[in-house]
């Protein structure tokens, strides 16, 4: 080997080592401050009333992890020459795969919730919270009419406002569909058997349109709620520990706010006494 080559190997090899070890240090070094940081905010800031409770987050991670999944698998196997498709490799198989392995979690995660809301009794009152009424309508129109300047008063919510039942139906909306047009393309063999060919076509086609708007409803609406929102940026620990402060929820939830609290103070005392 020429003295060039030895000296461009050691001169790129020590680099590397450099890359590695001092920006590695810089994103553990940052990383603990964050994560400190964090704590402390969180923990000055009193969250003491519940929003999620433990059986809630887990649900709602495997729904965003799964969701995630199929976005990005769904758009690697729908354009092979982008960086979705980049991202998993050149095997179409284990986009395949991936994309079937996400579809399934997301479908027991739906079925599991829907036993969760029906079939637990402290927690059929959700569904009741997340049921559509017309203040929601006029909440709406309320809170454009202040956001545009033109009312002093903003609308007052209870557990749930329209933003969150947007998002709650969305979801269950979403997800039957997709499951059913999804089922299609996977089974479609099995399908073409009772069903005519063209059913199957629209079927893939409100398939792939539905993970669009989807994909794009999350990441405006719901990602602006949780991460971009001032009150909250730079993200809501609501799904991490299920919990906001009484001023934020005493701010956006004023006509449930007595009852949340009311409930934050039991739970309180009663670890107190245990």
């Amino acid at each position: 080997m020429e003295i060039g080559a030895k000296v461009n190997y050691w001169v790129r090899l020590i680099y590397l080592g450099l890359i590695y070890g001092v920006i590695g240090f810089m994103l553990l070094h940052n990383g603990l401050i964050f994560r400190k940081k964090i704590a402390a905010i969180r923990k000055a800031q009193g969250r003491s009333v519940v929003r999620l409770n433990r059986s809630e987050r887990i649900q709602h991670v495997l729904l965003f992890t799964s969701f995630t999944a199929l976005v990005l698998t769904g758009f690697a196997l729908a354009y092979p020459n982008s960086v979705f498709s980049w991202m998993f490799g050149s095997n179409e198989n284990i986009r395949r795969i991936g994309h079937r392995s996400a579809a399934v979690v997301m479908l027991v995660v739906g079925i599991y919730h829907l036993g969760y809301i029906f079939f637990t009794p402290s927690d059929r009152k959700l569904v009741r919270d997340f049921w559509p009424e017309w203040k929601d309508v006029t909440d709406l129109w309320q809170n454009m009419l202040y956001y545009l300047g033109l009312s002093p008063n903003k609308a007052m919510f209870k557990k749930f406002g329209y933003v969150e039942k947007a998002e709650y139906w969305a979801v269950v909306w979403g997800t039957v569909i997709m499951g059913v047009t999804g089922l299609m393309a996977w089974f479609k063999i099995s399908v073409f058997g009772f069903v005519p060919r063209w059913l199957v076509d629209v079927g893939l086609t409100i398939h792939f349109y539905e993970a669009i708007l989807a994909t794009l409803a999350i990441i405006i609406w719901h990602f602006y709620h949780v991460i971009f929102d001032p009150d909250v940026y730079p993200i809501s620990w609501t799904w991490l520990d299920g919990r906001v402060s009484a001023e934020h929820y005493k701010e956006e939830h004023p006509l449930d706010y007595d009852r949340a609290v009311s409930e934050a103070a039991g739970t309180k005392e009663e670890k107190k006494n245990e």
